[in-house]
C-alpha cells in the first residue's frame, strides 16, 4: 500500500516497511513487534511504534528490516540524525532493493538536515547537500527504476549551485568586514601614521605633486617655444616672398591670381564625416510496503 503527499517542487519519498516475513525473523516475538509497530506507524503513533521497533531490535539487533523501519519512523519524527544511524545499519543487507531504498532515504535525511542549518551554518548545509547527492546517485546505480532518487538528485544539484553562490557572497562580505575591522584596530593601536609621521608623509606627497606640476610646466614651455619658433619662421618666409614680389615690381596676372586662389582652396582641410548610423518537498511521498 502506498500514500503520497504532494508539495510543490521537490519530491521526497521515504521507502517504508520492508516485508516482515523475511527468513531472518527467527523470533516470533520480533515478528509480532514489527507488525504492531507498522500498524502504529500508519496510525501516526510514532513514539509507540518506535518502542515496538526497539523491542524487536533487542531480539534481532542486526536485522536490516528492523533498522530500516525504525529509520523511517525517526525520519517522520524529524529526528534526522538518528534516522541516518538506522538507515546506515540497513546498508549491510544483501537485498539490493532494500539497500537502494535505504540509500535514497539517507539522501532525504541529509537534505533535510542540511536545510535546518541553512540560516545558521551555510557551509554545513553545502556539505550535507553534497552528501545527499552522493546517496541519491548510489541509489540510482543500484535501482535504475528509482525515478524519485533521480529527480531528487537533479533538484538538489540545482539548489546546491544557488547555495554555493550565496556562500561565495557571504565569504566576500566577511573578508571585507575583517579588513575594515583590522584597519580600525590598527588606528586604535597607533600603527597608522600619525603626528610627525603623518606630517612627513603629507610633505612628501606635496613635494611630489609640486615636482610633477613643474615638469608639466617645463614641457608646456618647451612646446610653446617650438610653436613660436615655427610661427616666426613662417612669418620670415612670408616676408622674404613678399620682398621678392616687390623687387620684381609685377602684378599678378588674372590667370596667376586664379591659380593662387585654387591652391589656397586645396590647402583648406575639409573634414570627412561618416555617418555610421545608430549603428513536494516533501511530497513526503511515503511509499508504504
Amino acid at each position: 500500500m502506498s500514500k503520497r503527499y504532494g508539495i510543490i517542487t521537490f519530491f521526497i519519498s521515504l521507502c517504508i516497511f520492508a516485508v516482515v516475513s523475511s527468513p531472518c525473523f527467527a523470533a516470533t516475538d520480533a515478528k509480532k513487534n514489527v507488525r504492531e509497530a507498522n500498524r502504529l506507524y500508519k496510525q501516526g503513533k510514532l513514539d509507540e511504534a518506535l518502542q515496538k521497533y526497539n523491542d524487536a531490535s533487542v531480539a534481532l539487533p542486526d536485522s536490516d528490516i528492523v533498522n530500516f523501519n525504525m529509520g523511517t519512523a525517526l525520519y517522520k519524527k524529524e529526528d534526522y540524525q538518528k534516522a541516518i544511524d538506522s538507515f546506515t545499519k540497513t546498508l549491510t543487507t544483501e537485498d539490493k532493493k532494500l539497500e537502494a531504498d535505504a540509500l535514497y532515504n539517507l539522501g532525504n535525511c541529509k537534505y533535510k538536515l542540511g536545510k535546518l542549518k541553512e540560516n545558521t551554518d551555510l557551509s554545513a548545509t553545502v556539505g550535507l547537500l553534497r552528501e545527499s547527492l552522493d546517496y541519491y546517485k548510489r541509489a540510482v546505480e543500484l535501482d535504475q527504476k528509482n525515478t524519485d532518487a533521480r529527480f531528487n538528485h537533479e533538484f538538489v544539484e540545482r539548489e546546491l549551485k544557488v547555495l554555493l553562490d550565496k556562500l561565495k557572497q557571504q565569504q566576500s562580505s566577511s573578508d571585507k568586514q575583517k579588513e575594515q575591522e583590522q584597519k580600525q584596530e590598527e588606528q586604535k593601536q597607533g600603527t597608522c601614521p600619525t603626528g610627525k609621521e603623518q606630517d612627513k608623509e603629507d610633505k612628501e606627497k606635496e613635494e611630489s605633486a609640486q615636482g610633477k606640476e613643474q615638469q608639466q610646466q617645463e614641457k608646456e614651455g618647451q612646446e610653446g617655444q617650438a610653436h613660436q619658433e615655427e610661427k616666426q619662421q613662417k612669418e620670415e618666409q612670408a616676408a622674404v616672398e613678399e620682398a621678392q614680389q616687390e623687387e620684381q615690381g609685377k602684378e599678378l596676372s588674372e590667370e596667376g591670381a586664379r591659380a593662387l586662389l585654387e591652391r589656397y582652396g586645396q590647402d583648406e582641410a575639409t573634414p570627412d564625416y561618416i555617418d555610421k548610423g545608430a549603428r513536494s518537498y516533501e511530497r513526503e511521498v511515503l511509499k508504504d510496503w
